[in-house]
């Protein structure tokens, strides 16, 4: 076992990834040259809930993804059961619904896997896993207190489409998601990742450690006006009386406090801090998308990306249910279930923000002038004028 372990130890450069722009066919992860299979009796050296990093995903053998399926799959030649040690197909997410919160992603996430190519996996609501952002670490939203999960762990959440991909061999275009919004803003366990112990800035975050693992991977992300969007997000979490005014106050509150650390701090630190996340009276941080997706694209490459916007989705449902579809390479589907896909029920819709109305004018305006250098940055990186909300 200990020849195993270490034959499938590999080196890395933490800068130079591999470019994503050759596929052996359309949508399919080009195969790894490796000389071994992958093993998931490494990560038994890796495995310490009580410590204060969490697991070395650069230690790991990167998969050497079967080229037979659509979605990116490996074998586990050491997985353990009753009966012994067995291989086991593995599965990663072909693509990520990766955010933003209240910006329509759930309502998108369930549309999407209505496609019969597309499978949810097992997590909460079949849809959010948490892994990359808070499982890992052992947090919660607020709170410290959920056991921090392995990578074997997160794989499990895929076992959906691994199972029916070993059953049936009709199934092997078939593909699946992880749909979890945190993913993408959510970094602030970045001082428990082992090449950032004892770094003042963080030098590895998701985006280094999904590449690493799932290069070809793929990303929707719905954005909504920030000023919007932060309502809606106060209202759906409780995060105070439902009335303007006390959102007005809280509002105020989160810009002093951000402010104030950002100080003595960079942006960039003081949007990665859980301190200040947890500390603010709202979360004023989710809706700065230009900081964190800047972090995306310094290690994908644009056609990864599929950029959406919230206005543009809420009248177009059908339209942009055709553009992922395209986006994601899966097969035509009759026009009767784009229809029924389409106008389904909207669901995750913040009814009780019907009842608290609209927020201050002067609350619109402070968080405006705050979102607005923010948005001038999101415009640059997407080269999309909608993103600049000029005219919704």
């Amino acid at each position: 076992m200990f020849a195993i372990f270490t034959s499938l130890l590999t080196g890395f450069n933490l800068i130079q990834f591999e470019k994503s722009d050759q596929l052996t066919r359309i949508g399919v992860p080009r195969p790894r040259q490796t000389e071994a299979e992958w093993c998931s009796a490494v990560l038994l050296g890796h495995a310490d809930s009580d410590s204060s990093t969490v697991e070395d995903l650069f230690a790991l053998m990167p998969p050497d993804f079967e080229q037979k399926f659509k979605n990116p799959c490996f074998y586990d030649a050491c997985h353990q059961t009753n009966n012994g040690t067995k291989r086991k197909l593995r599965c990663l997410p072909f693509f990520h619904v990766l955010g933003v919160d209240k910006c329509g992603s759930t309502d998108l996430y369930y549309r999407i896997v209505r496609h019969p190519q597309i499978s949810p996996n097992n997590g909460v609501l079949h849809k959010e896993t948490s892994w990359w952002s808070w499982r890992r670490y052992g947090h919660k939203l607020r709170t410290d207190t959920h056991h921090k999960e392995s990578f074997i762990d997160y794989l499990h959440y895929f076992d959906g489409l691994s199972e029916k991909l070993e059953k049936d061999s009709s199934s092997y275009n078939s593909i699946t998601v992880d749909g979890t919004p945190m993913d993408f803003w959510d970094f602030t366990g970045w001082p428990q990742i082992p090449q950032n112990v004892n770094v003042g800035n963080p030098k590895i975050l998701t985006p280094h450690l999904m590449k690493y693992l799932n290069p070809y991977v793929k990303f929707i992300l719905i954005f909504r006006q920030p000023s919007e969007r932060l309502f809606s997000d106060y209202i759906f979490l409780k995060l105070g009386e439902p009335t303007a005014k006390a959102f007005h106050e809280k509002v105020l509150k989160s810009i002093k406090m951000f402010n104030n650390c950002c100080a003595n701090n960079t942006v960039r630190a003081c949007l990665f801090s859980r301190e200040l996340q947890i500390k603010m009276p709202v979360r004023l941080h989710v809706g700065v998308y230009s900081v964190f997706l800047e972090e995306w694209r310094k290690v994908f490459d644009m056609e990864n990306f599929l950029f959406l916007r919230t206005e543009d989705y809420s009248k177009n449902i059908k339209g942009t249910l055709k553009k992922v579809f395209t986006f994601l390479g899966v097969d035509d589907i009759t026009e009767t279930m784009m229809e029924d896909i389409s106008k389904g029920k909207r669901v995750y819709e913040t009814k009780r923000k019907k009842k608290s109305g609209t927020m201050l004018s002067e609350t619109k305006r402070i968080l405006d002038n705050f979102y607005y250098p923010y948005l001038r940055k999101l415009h640059a990186l997407t080269n999309d004028d909608r993103f600049l909300w000029q005219n919704k």
